[in-house]
């Protein structure tokens, strides 16, 4: 019969590969929501605000043949100019010191000068108080014949006088005029 075979060598399943343990990477962790942006209200810029305007300091001159006669310390009347000056400083108490400055020309001697510009100071320092302005907001100083405003070199004593009229004044400092400019 039947010849017996041997039975058939059973094949040994192949070994398999020593399992080589990969370390385990975890996966990313996807990154963490970022919180959404609180809403920006988006604003057109504030509009700059508007420049506060600075007081202006005035120097006003004015002309002695306005408030005087030539060689005279008695104010001439009225006095518009002066009425408006008082005004201002009745209607801005915060003006605490106004400088009244008298000027002459260079004709006559200094000592002469510097009293007759003393004088006008004082009379014009005198006006303003009449009008209600405090004495103590005053201060009235005559300087003479300095700061001149013109050089003047005529001959003729009456030309010299018409010349040299710009340097006899009076001014007034660190008043604050606000006018409506048109």
């Amino acid at each position: 019969g039947r010849s017996r075979r041997p039975p058939a060598a059973r094949r040994a399943a192949p070994t398999p590969a020593p399992i080589v343990q990969q370390p385990i990477i975890p996966a990313p962790s996807p990154p963490a929501p970022m919180p959404a942006p609180a809403p920006v209200a988006i604003q057109a810029p504030a509009p700059a605000p508007a420049p506060v305007p600075m007081p202006r300091v005035e120097r006003i001159t004015l002309s002695d043949t306005e408030l005087f006669d030539f060689n005279k310390a008695q104010l001439r009347l009225p006095q518009p100019k002066l009425d408006e000056m008082a005004a201002v400083l009745a209607s801005n108490p915060q003006i605490s010191t106004v400088n009244v400055n008298g000027y002459t020309d260079r004709l006559g001697t200094d000592t002469y000068n510097r009293r007759l510009s003393q004088a006008r100071a004082d009379a014009v320092k005198a006006y303003l108080v009449s009008k209600g302005v405090a004495a103590g907001r005053i201060r009235a100083t005559g300087l003479g014949e300095s700061n001149p405003v013109v050089q003047c070199t005529e001959k003729d004593r009456a030309a010299l006088i018409r010349c040299l009229e710009p340097n006899r004044r009076v001014e007034v400092e660190q008043i604050t005029v606000e006018r409506t400019v048109q």
